[in-house]
């Protein structure tokens, strides 16, 4: 299901469902195992035509990739296609567990787990 705004306040923690939430609505939830998917610059932060962020976007966009690291009681799960994000390089890597291999051209796949 995808829940936003209003929709969240009906979220039932009991039920065994996936539950898409955009970082916002995310926000003040707890999950046992969370996927964020499109870490990459570009996607995390974003970027419109390519044109350097002003730097309180670029600090909102680094909250709201904080709030999706903090959503996971459990297990945390980061993927991207491209060019991880720059937000990537402030995490001490020996919390995380690098997953399927280095992304290239013929191969996308690569998952960090944060341990």
């Amino acid at each position: 299901a995808l829940a936003a705004g209003t929709e969240v306040d009906a979220l039932d923690p009991r039920a065994e469902a996936v539950t898409l939430l955009t970082l916002h609505a995310a926000k003040g939830l707890e999950f046992p195992v969370v996927f964020l998917v499109g870490v990459e610059d570009g996607k995390l932060p974003h970027s419109f035509g390519g044109a350097p962020l002003p730097d309180a976007a670029l600090a909102e966009e680094r909250r709201l990739f904080f709030v999706g690291l903090t959503r996971a009681q459990d297990r945390l799960y980061l993927s991207h296609t491209r060019r991880p994000s720059r937000f990537l390089g402030v995490i001490d890597t020996g919390l995380f567990e690098p997953l399927g291999g280095t992304a290239t051209a013929g191969s996308r796949h690569q998952q960090p787990r944060l341990l």
